[in-house]
């Protein structure tokens, strides 16, 4: 705060204003005089709603929240104060004011329910509830479009505080049909960190365009909500089963993830907001991170605090004497002239003092209490007012800005202004003695930022095989039978989902319950009790019927290590310690002896400590006392017509039949009609369709391909070469394939008949999945015919041949039977939420655009299945690999977000690319067999390599590679190839980084080290760009730099430097303007020498304060000149790039840069950093010699 603020602060609070009533003399009747003549005033004696004002009739649902917050908090004071019979008719009648005024808005919502099961499933703005109701009737003010009534915030208050009011001892909801939809209302909110709303001020964007945006006030608000009411009895200490709300803890984790990641960042498009201080501190406290509340608390206060009270946000043009009232909204350049001028607001002051309340700051709460106190009026009544905002006045407004704070300023808007004339009663009240904070708080929400007690997981380990008992055993390690369980019942946790679906139902108000989700690892970690039952579910990730992945051992072993650490970490505020049980299935576990991995994971698990985390194993009834055990008997209605031990029964039946599985293609018919000779011909013919339909072939090393891809220039060429690698639609049913696999499709009715005859001598997966692949592309999945004496559909048959690959762990043909199967991992969209939750974006499919997809908001597993299946050209194999890659970006965002710095868009289909062509350098293979490769991977493999590209560690660097062991060379190439691939996959994770994930914020220290490692820098700048990587502080220097120049001009896109009166230089939406010209640039090593060029380029303008350029600087023509100097200089002195480029032989790489400038270091004699800046000192026409050091 500024020295003059401060100043006046003392004055103020030293009790010297003229116009204040001190406060200390005040009685609880002064206090009930003063709610009576300024809130409950405008009460509506019908409805119970307060209007906004004495010209209208709308009723904000924010607002009467707030309003009644100060009516209950008085009713509390006088709770304390019984001692006459005229405080305990006050004290229920404001009880009961509150409680109708409750009970208004919950009529007022219910009154749309349709509306909210509409929103369950669409997640639509148009099925929003509405913001504001009419005062007088309860219905609807405004029609759905003519406001924007999304304000996920407000809903979620209003849950937030019939939680604190019921906890309290307010009784507010009546019935069970009401319990039923405010358990709807909580599906109405739980995935408000994935919606983006209008907020708090109603307007989305700052721009006023009506764009909803993801804001953190509202994901805060929603945490709360959800918290507050999980567990809750509405009907207090006379409910049942049936009275109690459920809320999943996994949503609540998500609310808290994306909160977590955006803050002290309110949207995109603000970078704070004072409505922060909601969240952070009362009546929410949604933060348990307190340097983050502090940071969040310093970032308002030093942008927005002003003398009169906060801003909402920078550039806040609402009120201002320039605003034009005619305009719906600003224009983009309209903003920059809001700056200094904003509006204040001193209900943010009434904030600010309970914060300090609650928080038992004294020195906070007298300077902010001396800050109000400069702002309060006064009526005819000496009753203490506290407007709506404070404005400049027209004829100040060039003197606030040259002098910000030093004008005068005039009360506008609503007085009082009822939300802020409520905050303000309740913080004298506290402040005075005649209410205690946590009266206020009867949940304890404001203990959120309390350290915890360091906590363990239980884990219980258990197998379906006799077999595995005994030889785990045999090594020491004893376990039990999932038959030998006497209190308890292990079940999937598909059954678990289905219990789930009964909550909240209630025909009478057509609402269906709770819509399908996946239940996440807070979920599967409880203990449910159900028609005295006990019950218990296995992780989501272990259910091989869903997703392959759970076929995959060690990447089983893997993610129940990460499983575990997760709950470590994030079991906060749940009753009782988490319970993991874990199966060893018969079928996953099928080797002799058992995997090493398995037995090392076992043992540590029994010594009480593995990968950081405290865990105790044992038998899953000894948990029962210590775990989080849930009631589910809510599914037990009083109107049910069925028993409830049949309905027991029916819930707990699994729906799925995987233990019937069919045996058809192993059945050899030796009656065949045609010859052998013929039989041959015939596979040769259909041998490697499967192959031949992959859409993703390797190219990235050929820039000459490349070139021909990508160059604008020859659109013809590009769509020419393109389609061999997109897969074109032939078929109306949806199914698709490539041009160079239409040899194998639309075949005549009789080679479909002569293939159906050839599965049945196919013994081979390769040559079943070919067959299987044809019939699939000619008939489709659903084509029915007769095999082996059964009537038989295609999907069978791959169904059966995906399970024997899944037995044989044939990766290959697993995800291609999976894909053909249109398999989706039901978390994709979960891992889709997490990324973008930590202000990233996901592009899938190969550029340019349109074929890559920009995923920019969240989407459902079926949008996102959908567009995954469109970007990479419905090629089945592709379809799976993308979304195992969705689910370890996940993993690797949540565990170690430092790979991701420098990233604002991850883009899947480079990083695909990539993948290839590290394979392809380490073995010298061909495009054909380098995909053959990968394809062969594990999940876990994947998931390593995938960790090694993130990571920047070196690949295909050991003796493993250069020089294969001999043992190696009597095996078949490709099995020799995949025994390289994975050893090197092992070496390469527990090598450490090769170079610093970024020079600019990681200068090198060892350069010799590097010296004669060729390739390297080129395969980094490669990497990096694939990844979209840039340092630190990038933007916010770009945004600066466009400040001292005309404009920035990357790819044929030129960033003017309007776009700094437009934005401010930390909103995200500025970062995705930079981030649209880098991604204009068609090669990841020419993009990334880009980012270097711009980095010099902003370091030079930023670094001398008498910069400024009325010109366009084109970072390409800085490049372009730096390799113009190499080449100079690789002349002069002979260097390697005198065997290409220097000499007048261009070595064809990307953008005619030369290869070996590319490969070169960025410091040093002959470093990139060198170049850039000579180039830069030629461009700008400034002499060289007139430098005198380059650092």
């Amino acid at each position: 705060m500024s020295a003059k603020l401060q100043r006046r602060a003392s004055v103020s609070g030293s009790g010297m204003r003229g116009r204040s009533i001190d406060s200390a003399e005040m009685t609880l009747d002064d206090y009930y005089h003063m709610v009576a003549k300024t809130i409950l005033c405008n009460q509506n004696p019908l409805t119970g709603l307060f209007a906004a004002g004495k010209d209208t009739d709308h009723a904000w649902v924010r607002d009467n929240v707030y309003a009644i917050m100060a009516i209950w908090g008085l009713s509390l004071s006088y709770k304390k104060h019984l001692d006459q019979m005229e405080n305990w008719t006050k004290c229920y009648e404001l009880e009961q004011s509150v409680v109708k005024t409750m009970r208004g808005l919950l009529t007022c919502m219910m009154k749309q329910v349709d509306k909210v099961e509409k929103f369950k499933s669409t997640l639509s703005r148009d099925d929003a509830l509405h913001a504001k109701y009419s005062s007088v009737t309860g219905n609807t003010a405004v029609a759905d479009n003519e406001w924007g009534h999304l304000q996920l915030d407000a809903t979620s208050l209003y849950l937030l505080m019939l939680g604190e009011m019921t906890s309290s001892g307010l009784h507010i909801v009546y019935t069970l049909d009401e319990v039923d939809f405010v358990q709807n209302l909580i599906f109405y909110i739980e995935q408000s960190y994935m919606i983006p709303d209008y907020g708090i001020w109603e307007r989305g964007d700052k721009t006023n365009h009506g764009y909803p945006e993801l804001n953190s006030s509202s994901v805060g608000m929603a945490k709360a909500a959800l918290e507050a009411m999980n567990e809750l009895d509405l009907f207090g200490s006379n409910g049942g089963p049936r009275s109690i709300i459920h809320v999943s803890s996994d949503y609540i984790y998500w609310c808290h993830s994306v909160l977590k990641s955006m803050l002290p960042r309110e949207s995109f498009s603000k970078e704070t907001d004072a409505s922060l201080l909601s969240i952070i501190s009362y009546p929410a406290f949604s933060i348990e991170d307190l340097d983050l509340v502090t940071e969040t608390k310093t970032g308002i206060i030093s942008k927005l605090q002003g003398r009169y009270g906060l801003s909402r946000f920078l550039r806040d043009g609402y009120r201002t004497p320039l605003e034009n009232a005619h305009k719906l909204h600003y224009d983009p350049h309209e903003l920059k002239q809001f700056e200094r001028i904003e509006c204040e607001w001193p209900l943010f002051f009434c904030y600010l003092i309970l914060d300090g309340l609650f928080h038992e700051n004294e020195n906070q709460v007298a300077l902010y209490g001396g800050l109000l106190e400069e702002c309060i009026l006064k009526d005819s009544e000496g009753i203490q007012i506290i407007p709506e905002l404070y404005s400049v006045t027209g004829d100040r407004v060039e003197d606030e800005k040259r002098d910000p704070h030093s004008t005068n300023r005039i009360p506008m808007g609503r007085i009082p202004h009822m939300w802020g004339q409520s905050l303000f009663m309740l913080a004298m009240l506290v402040k005075e003695g005649f209410l205690a904070p946590g009266e206020l708080d009867p949940l304890n929400r404001r203990l959120i930022t309390e350290p915890k007690p360091e906590g363990f997981v239980q884990v219980c380990v258990l197998t379906d095989s006799e077999s595995i008992q005994s030889k785990l055993a045999s090594v020491g390690i004893h376990i039990q039978q999932i038959k030998d369980l006497d209190l308890i019942q292990v079940r999937s946790v598909q059954i678990l989902q289905n219990i789930y679906s009964h909550l909240g139902k209630n025909e009478r108000l057509g609402l269906t319950g709770r819509p399908s989700f996946e239940m996440g690892p807070f979920s599967t970690s409880k203990l449910y009790t159900i028609c005295g039952r006990t019950l218990a579910f296995t992780p989501s990730f272990m259910d091989q019927h869903t997703f392959y992945l759970a076929s995959d051992i060690d990447y089983i072993i893997d993610r129940f290590r990460t499983y575990l650490s997760f709950l470590n970490k994030n079991w906060n505020n749940i009753t009782g310690r988490p319970v993991v049980v874990v199966v060893l299935r018969a079928d996953l576990i099928d080797t002799d002896p058992i995997p090493k991995n398995v037995i090392q994971t076992l043992k540590k698990l029994k010594t009480g400590y593995t990968n950081g985390v405290r865990v105790h194993m044992g038998k899953l009834e000894d948990f029962i006392n210590t775990s989080c055990v849930t009631s589910l008997d809510f599914v037990f209605r009083e109107d049910d017509d069925e028993d409830c031990e049949d309905k027991l029964m029916d819930l707990l039946q699994s729906n799925s039949d995987y233990n019937q599985i069919s045996n058809f293609l192993s059945h050899q018919n030796q009656d065949y009609r045609f010859q052998k000779r013929y039989r041959i011909k015939k596979l040769a013919q259909i041998r490697g369709a499967v192959k031949r339909s992959y859409s993703y072939s390797h190219h990235a090393s050929d820039n000459s391909v490349v070139q021909n891809i990508l160059n604008s220039s020859n659109t013809d060429d590009q769509d020419d070469q393109t389609d061999t690698n997109v897969l074109n639609h032939i078929r109306t049913d949806g199914h698709t394939l490539s041009t160079s696999n239409r040899r194998d499709n639309l075949l005549r009715d009789k080679e479909v008949q002569d293939i159906i005859e050839l599965l049945s001598h196919a013994s081979s997966i390769q040559d079943q999945a070919d067959i299987l692949h044809c019939l699939y592309m000619n008939k489709g999945i659903d084509f029915e015919f007769e095999h082996n004496g059964h009537r038989v559909t295609v999907r069978d048959l791959i169904q059966e041949l995906y399970n024997r690959a899944c037995k044989q762990r044939v990766w290959w043909c697993v995800r291609h039977c999976a894909g053909m199967l249109r398999m989706r991992n039901e978390s994709i969209a979960q891992s889709l939420i997490a990324i973008l939750a930590q202000q990233k974006q996901l592009t899938i499919g190969l550029p340019p655009a349109p074929r890559e997809h920009v995923l920019t908001s969240p989407m459902t597993v079926e949008q996102l299945y959908n567009t995954i299946v469109t970007a990479t050209g419905n090629d089945p194999t592709m379809v799976m690999l993308t979304q195992e890659i969705f689910v370890f970006l996940h993993t690797f965002i949540s565990t170690e977000p430092q790979l991701f710095a420098g990233m604002i868009r991850i883009r899947v289909g480079l990083i695909v690319q990539v993948m290839l062509g590290e394979l392809k350098r380490t073995l010298q293979s061909s495009d054909e067999d380098t995909t053959d490769h990968l394809l062969n991977l594990s999940p876990h493999e994947i998931k390593c390599l995938l960790h090694i590209i993130l990571s920047g560690k070196e690949f295909g660097i050991t003796e493993h590679s250069t020089k294969p062991a001999p043992e190696l060379a009597d095996l078949p190439k490709q099995e020799r190839d995949m025994r390289i691939i994975r050893n090197e996959i092992k070496e390469a994770s527990t090598r450490k980084l090769s170079v610093h994930l970024n020079w600019v914020d990681h200068p090198l220290e060892d350069e010799d080290d590097d010296i004669g490692k060729h390739g390297q820098w080129i395969r980094r700048r490669r990497l990096d760009g694939a990844l979209n990587r840039v340092p630190v502080r990038f933007y916010g220097q770009v945004w600066q730099t466009l400040e001292k120049c005309k404009g920035i001009k990357i790819a044929d896109y030129i960033l003017y430097n309007s776009l700094t009166q437009e934005m401010t230089q930390e909103e995200i939406k500025f970062a995705l303007r930079v981030e649209e010209a880098l991604n204009r640039v068609p090669f990841t090593e020419y993009r990334q020498l880009i980012v270097e060029a711009c980095v010099i380029f902003t370091s030079i303008a930023l670094g001398d304060a008498r910069f400024h350029s009325d010109e366009i600087i084109s970072i390409e023509e800085i490049v372009s000149t730096a390799n113009g100097i190499f080449l100079q200089d690789q002349r002069a002195s002979g260097g390697d790039a005198i065997k290409c480029c220097a000499s007048g032989n261009p070595c064809g790489s990307a953008a005619g840069i030369c290869l070996h400038f590319y490969d070169s270091a960025p410091s040093g004699r002959f470093g990139t950093i060198n170049y850039f800046l000579r180039a830069l000192l030629r461009i700008l026409r400034v002499d060289e010699t007139t430098v005198c050091s380059i650092s």
